[in-house]
């Protein structure tokens, strides 16, 4: 939740791993570059084997909760133990902070950690 990299206990803990991407564009050489990223991030971690299936929601805007590609993986954590949520960054959970919370209690609730590649950017705050 807090977007640090996971310690070894916490790699060691999740068992499956599945991969989220979301993108406000259905920008396919940048779903691609974010796949990659995922996948490689999970090898050098040494989740390789674990990285189940990444899901990917196109042409979501930010304030949306209920996406199809989110559903299809909250469905799969519930029936999953101990496993891990790896995004680029707390962005692609959506870039505007009470939904990104929201999104985070939901998978937690349903046993699983947040893992990120790199932090989500800071929100800019208001004037």
């Amino acid at each position: 939740m807090n977007g640090r990299p996971p310690s070894s206990a916490e790699r060691q803990s999740a068992r499956t791993v599945y991969g989220y991407i979301s993108s406000e564009h259905a920008d396919e050489a940048e779903i691609d570059r974010l796949y990659d990223q995922l996948t490689a991030h999970a090898q050098a971690e040494g989740l390789a084997l674990a990285l189940a299936e990444i899901f990917v929601d196109r042409s979501i805007p930010p304030g949306r909760i209920v996406r199809p590609g989110l559903t299809v993986l909250l469905e799969a954590v519930m029936r999953s133990e101990a496993c891990g949520v790896l995004v680029a960054n707390l962005d692609h959970l959506s870039p505007l902070p009470a939904v990104r919370q929201a999104i985070e209690v939901e998978i937690e609730v349903l046993g699983a950690r947040v893992l990120t590649v790199s932090p989500a950017t800071p929100s800019p705050r208001p004037a």
